[in-house]
């Protein structure tokens, strides 16, 4: 009762210090629409500028306020914000953080903060729209208090965009809401030492409670976490979009989905040792956090809507669709002993650990390779060689053991275990929410295939770890996002055949379609001489677009499309190949 009298004194003060106190004492620079926010050390080692400058920050407030936070500069919270209007908070450099190799230029720090008598592990309460770029965030306090999460919304179709973020440490995950609609967009961050709680489901990115809009991972990069990263959960997206990240040393499964997702792309993703964690096909396990079938779940996990909840009636009607492609999936040899190491050792009695180091369970397979129910779930061109990676550190050798210690110690319901930390500079508790600086590893690779293995032709992974292929890829972004579309749209793909011989000498071609005729689908192959832009359309015989199987920058080489022609009545059909100035035209045939 007295902490709770002293705790309960301490926040009317520190409420009390701010109505005494202007805006104008947590601000050090005005320019435009941007407030400058003092840090720590200009406030004397005072925490809460931050809270303090949103909470006074209430008259004639312009519709494009921009709170700027300063680099190197801490940002430690007493108080979690909550938003009453959209909010934009920056750090001072725009650096794409894995590029920055300037160690005075380190991004602002937000994270919790340690008082007398209590502590508050950091976080930001968003209603409305919130986006941070810039910064690094870390729930947790300098004292190594641990935070569930950072950001939670409040406000139905509130829309959370992270953009060039460095995020470490979490209890649970780093951001969830069970307010509806929610839109998160997330690109150019890092995340890192995503552990802290002994359990082996928790330490991971997202968590679902409700029906939401949209999921837009892009050009991300994933490093040694422990738990379930992406929780959708039973709650379908309007639309799951998973494109160029990079994924290394997840003990726990990237995707926690009970199947009922309609509409993803999962394309040009890096999986190297990933959802390492075995199952052990009983009830009693991750209880609320299992296949419904009591299946391992992969990569990819597809379900048939069993649940006869109403709430599902405007998914359960639509197409599922679901393309992956362009990905690389390996493990390193040393994981393929888990499972057999759980079952020898009867841990928690059970004798049928099952494997989650898969791509996709035998009834998801069975969806994907059940075509005419199906015709929108595809498996493409995907990649299952080791990247050489330019400068990993330990990460592919020593935390590969790590990983492999802790996967099978917390297979143990009674284990305590957490996931080590993988620092290679701040290393030790007096750096807890002090992330190393610069980032230390460089995850450039030399693997031929895959440095044009991904759409058009482009890096697979996260293309930050490419920079000058990172500026060409912005420059076709939208014809990229728009051939995948198209890709899922029609059960098609828009990922190449494998390069086999980078010298051989390749012309402009258009080949018949095989089969054809054919019911309702065909491959059509083709070679270009020279990257370049490159459409491929199919036409009817009154010569109306009825179909584009590739729109964007492909490298040369021969390729190969898959044409679903379902929705298209039988009959004559021309398909069209632009690639540059040169064009050819074939026909084909749809015979049903």
């Amino acid at each position: 009762m007295k902490k709770l009298l002293i705790l309960s004194m301490l926040l009317l003060l520190l409420a009390s210090m701010a109505v005494s106190q202007t805006l104008m004492d947590y601000v050090s620079a005005v320019s435009g629409d941007t407030l400058v926010i003092k840090d720590f050390v200009e406030m004397g080692n005072q925490p809460n500028s931050l809270y303090n400058a949103m909470l006074l920050d209430s008259l004639n407030v312009p519709a494009g306020r921009v709170y700027k936070l300063k680099v190197n500069g801490t940002y430690p919270l007493v108080n979690s914000p909550n938003t009453v209007r959209p909010v934009t908070i920056v750090g001072g450099d725009a650096t794409i953080l894995v590029n920055n190799t300037n160690a005075a230029s380190a991004p602002p720090l937000i994270c919790g903060s340690t008082y007398e008598g209590g502590a508050n592990t950091g976080g930001i309460n968003y209603s409305y729209d919130l986006t941070v770029k810039n910064c690094s965030v870390i729930p947790a306090t300098a004292a190594r208090d641990l935070g569930w999460n950072f950001f939670w919304s409040n406000g139905q179709n509130a829309k959370l965009t992270l953009d060039n973020d460095y995020l470490e440490r979490t209890r649970w995950v780093l951001f969830a809401s069970s307010a509806s609609g929610q839109r998160y967009l997330i690109k150019n961050c890092y995340f890192v030492n995503l552990n802290g709680q002994p359990c082996r489901r928790n330490g991971g990115v997202y968590d679902a409670f409700a029906f939401m809009d949209s999921m837009w991972v892009e050009n991300c990069t994933h490093i040694m976490t422990q738990g379930m990263m992406y929780k959708f959960r039973q709650y379908p997206f309007k639309r799951v979009v998973m494109n160029h990240n990079t994924f290394i040393n997840c003990s726990g499964n990237i995707y926690l989905d009970w199947g009922y997702q309609t509409n993803v792309s999962n394309t040009n993703n890096i999986y190297v040792n990933c959802n390492v964690q075995a199952y052990p096909g009983i009830s009693t396990i991750d209880v609320g956090e299992q296949d419904l079938d009591g299946l391992p779940m992969g990569l990819v996990n597809l379900h048939t809507f069993p649940d006869p909840d109403s709430s599902y009636d405007q998914y359960r009607a639509l197409p599922r669709k679901y393309l992956f492609e362009g990905n690389v999936v390996y493990w390193d040899p040393k994981l393929s002993s888990v499972v057999s190491t759980l079952n020898t050792n009867h841990v928690n009695g059970v004798t049928n650990w099952q494997d989650q180091m898969i791509i996709m369970n035998s009834r998801t397979t069975a969806m994907f390779n059940d075509n005419s129910t199906y015709p929108y779930l595809t498996l493409g061109t995907n990649y299952t060689e080791a990247p050489v990676f330019t400068d990993p550190k330990t990460l592919m050798t020593t935390e590969v053991d790590n990983l492999k210690a802790f996967t099978i110690a917390t297979c143990d319901t009674n284990s305590t275990d957490v996931l080590p930390d993988w620092r290679v500079t701040n290393v030790g508790n007096d750096f807890y929410v002090y992330s190393d600086w610069p980032i230390p590893v460089n995850l450039a690779y030399s693997n031929a295939t895959l440095l044009t293995g991904a759409t058009g032709g482009f890096p697979v992974g996260d293309l930050n770890w490419f920079p000058v292929r990172k500026t060409q890829w912005n420059a076709q972004r939208t014809a990229e996002y728009t051939a995948i579309d198209q890709a899922l749209n029609t059960g098609g793909r828009t990922i190449t055949a494998v390069p086999t011989d980078a010298n051989a000498p390749v012309e402009f071609s258009l080949a018949q379609n095989y089969p054809n005729p054919f019911n309702p689908s065909t491959k059509i192959s083709f070679s270009i001489a020279k990257s370049a832009v490159t459409t491929l359309k199919v036409f009817n015989a009154l010569g109306q677009e009825v179909a584009t199987l590739v729109n964007g920058i492909m490298p040369a080489g021969t390729h190969d499309v898959s044409f679903n022609a379902s929705g298209l009545a039988s009959g004559m059909y021309f398909y069209r190949l632009t690639s540059g100035a040169a064009t050819q035209m074939k026909q084909m045939v749809i015979l049903k």
